[in-house]
């Protein structure tokens, strides 16, 4: 059994109720509005949105509260219930604008390794994987199970916003079995055999969603996961998604009536209640 459990859509409808996913739509909305536009002829800037800003998405949309910072185990809490990490992750795409089944990109499940005496590197020169995975996996159980204990929850979950195409994004989440975390269900798998610069794991996530990987250089256990595969098994909510056009800025603003049509198509693009009309511009009359 694997630590993490993807939630097929009728849990995740438990979670993200209509009205929940209209707060999310609505907080996308507003980030994607903000992003700066490129020239025509150059691409697509990656979506940026501050972690601190993602988390206060699913507070709003959950009806839950903020807690911790820095790195506490969970960002959210849903008070005698269940706690949550809120994490974003970007998808691969092919050249048509399709997810693709490469890996997205990776988050941390846990840093600050502390070994048995001997540093994380002289571990890896000493091929001593199994001791490697047993000081992470005991690092992130102990986190895990202490806050469970001190904010008095059941569960404890991964919630993923996964940015994919020009046209969705995506919401999934994993449930987290504590209790299996545990040193002889984590194991090495077996491409380990001449790595020296990383360990992929076993036990962590069923291979066909994702991977979980120690780095030796940037010294955390990683995740990384696969939402093409997730997609197509009924793992994800699917999130409408706009892209700013491409503009050249300042030489529309030039145009002060070719600038404030762009700006109503614009909000009427990524904030569409109400529709804004040329008459709703005091300086337009």
């Amino acid at each position: 059994m694997n630590i993490l459990r993807p939630l097929p859509k009728e849990e995740l409808n438990n979670f993200f109720s209509e009205h929940s996913l209209k707060v999310i739509q609505y907080f996308m909305n507003t980030s994607l509005f903000a992003q700066p536009e490129v020239y025509a002829d150059k691409p697509s800037l990656p979506i940026q949105i501050p972690k601190e800003h993602l988390e206060q998405w699913f507070v709003q949309a959950l009806q839950v509260e903020a807690v911790g910072a820095g790195s506490y185990p969970i960002d959210i809490l849903k008070a005698n219930e269940w706690g949550a990490d809120v994490k974003m992750l970007s998808c691969k795409v092919d050249k048509n604008d399709n997810l693709t089944n490469g890996d997205s990109g990776e988050t941390s499940l846990a840093q600050k390794f502390v070994g048995t005496g001997k540093s994380l590197d002289d571990m890896f020169k000493n091929e001593q994987y199994q001791d490697i995975i047993d000081g992470w996996t005991s690092i992130w159980k102990d986190k895990l199970a202490d806050v469970k204990t001190d904010k008095n929850i059941d569960n404890i979950y991964f919630f993923f916003f996964l940015r994919g195409t020009s046209k969705e994004s995506y919401i999934c989440a994993f449930e987290v079995d504590i209790d299996n975390i545990n040193t002889y269900t984590i194991t090495q798998r077996d491409e380990n055999s001449k790595v020296d610069k990383s360990v992929f794991l076993n036990g962590v996530i069923d291979a066909k969603y994702g991977n979980s990987k120690i780095y030796k250089a940037k010294k955390r256990l990683e995740l990384r996961l696969k939402p093409k595969n997730l997609l197509d098994d009924g793992f994800l909510i699917t999130i409408p998604t706009e892209i700013p056009t491409k503009e050249d800025i300042y030489q529309l603003i030039q145009d002060e009536s070719k600038f404030y049509k762009y700006m109503i198509n614009k909000i009427n693009t990524f904030l569409k209640y109400p529709k804004a009309t040329n008459t709703d511009w005091e300086y337009y009359n």
